[in-house]
This record gives C-alpha cells, structure tokens and sequence, in this order.
C-alpha cells in the first residue's frame, strides 16, 4: 500500500505528469491509501458536481488510513526536528509524513517538502514514479 499525497493525485488528474501512470498502477491494484489531509486537500479542491461524481467514488475506493492515536504531537514534533535543521515545510505535509510514519508506508508525491524531510534525516520511504 502507498499513501498517495495530493500533488500526485493532481498529476493523476490532469493526465499528465511524473505521477500519473503510477497513480493509476496504485488504483488498478488496489494499493492507492488516503490519509485525512490529503482528503481534505482533494476535496477542498473541486470545482464542479461533475467533478465531484468524477473523483469522489475514485477516492472512496482507495483505502483510507486511520488517524494515528498520537498524529498531532507526532506531526508537532517532526517540525520541531526539522526546524533544527533548517528545514521549513507546510502543516499538512507534517500531518501526511506522520500518517506515513506510523502506518509504515512509502508516499507517492510530487512535493518536495517529502524529499526535504528524507534529506533532514526523517526516515521516509518515498515510492518512485515506476512500478
């Protein structure tokens, strides 16, 4: 299973991209994971009903992580962490790296903030554009 971030969801969307074939791989297997945030950021992000019934039973297919007992602190504290090391980066990312972390999966994105994180010595597993 991947946790697939939403800027991978974006590429997937619009047909284009690094990201779009593997999102579709993730689908067509049964391995694309959504996390709170990432919900949130989709659905917050449409426009139209017709985009709504176009994504939203795509998005209720996919398995949806439980919110880890702890993800606020553990979110808080990974910022901490990263802000010794000078490394800056958006609210939700910490949420989704938390949900990764604690669920022991790899994140499929397009956002640099995860490969930052990796680069700080958060140990995220990144899923690459291939299979």
């Amino acid at each position: 299973m991947i946790l697939v971030d939403t800027s991978a969801w974006i590429d997937f969307f619009r047909g284009a991209g690094g990201l779009c074939d593997r999102v579709d791989a993730l689908l067509e297997t049964d391995e694309a994971a959504l996390c709170g945030p990432v919900v949130t950021e989709l659905r917050r992000g449409l426009r139209s009903a017709a985009e709504r019934r176009r994504v939203l039973p795509l998005l209720a297919a996919c398995h949806q992580l439980d919110q880890p007992a702890a993800l606020w602190v553990e979110a808080g504290e990974l910022g901490y962490f990263l802000a010794r090391r000078g490394v800056t980066v958006k609210t939700l990312d910490l949420l989704i790296a938390a949900y990764a972390l604690s669920h022991g999966v790899a994140i499929l994105a397009a956002d640099d903030d995860f490969r930052n994180m990796g680069r700080a010595g958060v140990p995220l597993a990144l899923a690459g554009p291939g299979r």
